[in-house]
């Protein structure tokens, strides 16, 4: 069921779509400047300094991710931003596997992050779909 309906900040779906771009953009650039923290906020703390050139590899995921849902909003094209919001959406399942991994397939709180960040985000694609 195609939907066409504009995208706008007005509406609850634009406004949180807009929330979550900014959102992870925030974590990426975070993860540049402060590189230790956002580690240790993500559930995999770094155990070296150079092992910051990793988590600038992350930091250019978000930051690109935040930046195509920021692009697609842009143009309007509802439909695209709905597909990519809900593809977008298998970063936090998968970086919450990598926690979890990482803890030796032992619940941490940091999972709940990554998978309460899915959560939201097919919320967010649900309330897209129905244009709300």
């Amino acid at each position: 069921m195609n939907i066409v309906v504009p995208l706008n900040i007005e509406s609850w779906s634009g406004a949180l779509t807009l929330l979550t771009a900014l959102g992870i953009i925030f974590i990426g650039v975070r993860e540049l400047f402060q590189p230790s923290i956002a580690a240790s906020q993500f559930g995999v703390p770094l155990v070296e300094p150079r092992d910051n050139d990793f988590l600038a590899i992350k930091a250019s995921r978000d930051i690109a991710s935040g930046v195509v849902v920021l692009a697609l909003f842009a143009i309007g094209d509802h439909g695209a931003v709905v597909c990519a919001m809900l593809a977008l959406t298998l970063i936090p399942i998968f970086d919450g596997l990598v926690v979890f991994r990482h803890a030796h397939w032992v619940f941490k709180p940091a999972i709940l992050i990554h998978w309460g960040t899915a959560v939201f985000m097919l919320l967010v694609v649900q309330l897209l779909r129905m244009g709300l």
